[in-house]
């Protein structure tokens, strides 16, 4: 085995000893004008450790644009998602509230076949909301992933109106509907949408303009309690519930708070209006009275 020479181990000693690196990420804090991504897409706002945080304006590839708040680089807090069209205008997606990357919170987003405004979550319509549809109709009561689910109020462009459970975004099980142009109130159960079971009253039908020809004649039956038990016999476990539940009341209260908001809005907005150019509707009591 050959030996190294004294000026062979110094050199090695002085390699081993002497050479350094870096082994700290370059990492970006602040505010930037601008930064544009390789792909495509542009950020406008602020940094932390490389990763948007605070405020900011975020462009992506396919020319949606997020602008509102940002934390640890996922969208945090109050914000606006729109849709950059081709004449430079911007639509209106959603505005409202964001957690973790996704829609959670009170917020407004615009669909094809109408507007929602209400609560969020997981990027899903959950709990309280109304949804104005395009067909005139008006929605206001309870969600669940994304349907309607729980107790809600159903207005009809013609001015019939329900009031009942919804389950899987159709009626089912106790409910109310109210024929508006013939005067008569219809209750029973539902189940997809399509009443199963239901007795039918003329409750207003002098107070209306146009009351049906054909009045309800009186029951004649001998027996009328024993008809109707065995009508609902099969809804029986659900009739029993309480006329109102505490669910039923905090819908039709947060029905009548928001009945005063029942026009559509401007869906395009120009691009220089970027920050909060939208407020959602205050349902406080001061506004209500």
């Amino acid at each position: 085995m050959t030996q190294c020479s004294t000026r062979d181990k110094f050199r090695v000693r002085c390699v081993l000893t002497c050479e350094r690196k870096n082994h700290i990420k370059a990492q970006s804090t602040g505010a930037r004008a601008a930064f544009f991504f390789p792909g495509s897409g542009t950020y406008k706002g602020y940094w932390l450790r490389s990763q948007h945080h605070r405020y900011g304006v975020k462009e992506t590839q396919k020319h949606l644009i997020y602008d509102g708040e940002w934390r640890n680089g996922k969208r945090q807090g109050y914000g606006t998602m729109r849709n950059r069209l081709p004449n430079g205008t911007a639509e209106r997606i959603y505005i409202g509230e964001w957690q973790n990357d996704m829609k959670w919170g009170e917020g407004k987003q615009f669909f094809h076949d109408g507007v929602y405004y209400g609560w969020w979550q997981k990027n899903r319509r959950h709990g309280l909301g109304v949804m104005w549809y395009k067909d005139g109709s008006i929605y206001m009561g309870e969600w669940e992933a994304d349907v309607k689910h729980g107790v809600g109020v159903h207005f009809y462009e013609n001015g019939n109106r329900y009031e009942g459970h919804y389950a899987r975004g159709f009626k089912n099980g106790e409910g109310t509907f109210y024929h508006m142009h013939t005067g008569q109130i219809q209750k029973g159960m539902w189940e997809n949408d399509v009443c199963k079971a239901s007795m039918v009253m003329d409750d207003f039908r002098n107070q209306v303009e146009k009351p049906t020809p054909y009045p309800i004649p009186k029951l004649g039956l001998e027996e009328p309690d024993k008809y109707v038990c065995q009508l609902f016999q099969q809804y029986i476990p659900n009739a029993f519930k309480p006329t109102k539940s505490f669910n039923e009341l905090k819908c039709l209260s947060f029905a009548h708070k928001m009945k005063n908001f029942t026009k559509f809005e401007p869906k395009s907005v120009t691009t220089s209006k970027l920050k909060f150019d939208v407020k959602l509707p205050c349902t406080c009591k001061a506004r209500e009275k």
